[in-house]
């Protein structure tokens, strides 16, 4: 990933905190209440994984304060714990600056995610419990909900449902340390920011391939589930470097 010395500034003023606010948390918290910093914090993570930033885009402690109403302080802990989550980038005595993606950068990520999602599906069919499986069933029919909707919301709940979705099959498989690998994996900006280029028919095959996982495990087939797991992924990545490319051409 690289950064650049492209200046921008967010885009909106004024969005309201996400529902799924704060986030991972940080142990070095800001002096300020802790509240304002998760609040900055959920605002610019949910904007960066819209694509309200361009790649390279510097983001100025001072004018995200202004635009937010708040002082520096929540600011400047909020972009620390975006860094750790590797949505931006910090360059020694130059700023922050949202990260950029090469080509590279976006097949290891799948790659691994092949890799490490598989075998927590795999797991999730091994451990999950009824209560687990009754929650991605639950999540698929938000997921449903969601594209069936035409709110002013809609890809926005679309995004954290499916985001939901992966995080929950990875806590059914019950393993700490996948979890914390694909914790850093799952809700990368690029990718999220994607599904505001997914068609009505491509939002529903992913939905069928949700469904088709959690069919999987909770039938405890451990082969099938992580089959329909990397075919979900195969087929994500397939479509993502599509539209990739069509947006270069």
């Amino acid at each position: 990933m690289r950064a650049s010395r492209q200046s921008g500034r967010p885009a909106g003023a004024g969005l309201p905190v996400p529902e799924d606010a704060p986030g991972p948390p940080d142990a070095s918290g800001p002096p300020e209440p802790r509240s304002v910093a998760d609040a900055v914090y959920a605002i610019l993570r949910q904007r960066l994984m819209a694509g309200h930033f361009v790649p390279g885009a510097q983001l100025k402690e001072e004018h995200i304060a202004a635009d937010l109403a708040v002082s520096r302080t929540p600011v400047r802990a909020a972009l620390k714990r975006l860094t750790l989550d590797g949505m931006v980038v910090a360059a020694a005595n130059r700023g922050v600056f949202v990260a950029e993606w090469t080509e590279q950068d976006i097949i290891e990520v799948f790659e691994l995610r092949l890799l490490l999602e598989a075998r927590a599906t795999g797991l999730a069919s091994q451990r999950a419990t009824v209560e687990q499986i009754a929650r991605l069933e639950a999540l698929n029919d938000r997921l449903a909900a969601a594209i069936a909707s035409t709110g002013k919301g809609r890809i926005a709940d679309i995004q954290r449902t499916n985001s939901e979705f992966h995080h929950a099959v990875v806590i059914a498989a019950g393993s700490p340390r996948l979890r914390t690998i694909l914790d850093n994996l799952l809700d990368l900006p690029v990718i999220i920011g994607s599904f505001y280029f997914y068609t009505d028919v491509e939002l529903l095959r992913s939905l069928q391939h949700h469904r088709d996982i959690a069919t999987a495990i909770a039938q405890r087939n451990r082969d099938y589930a992580e089959a329909a797991m990397r075919l979900h992924l195969q087929a994500t990545y397939g479509l993502f470097m599509q539209r990739r490319q069509t947006r270069r051409a």
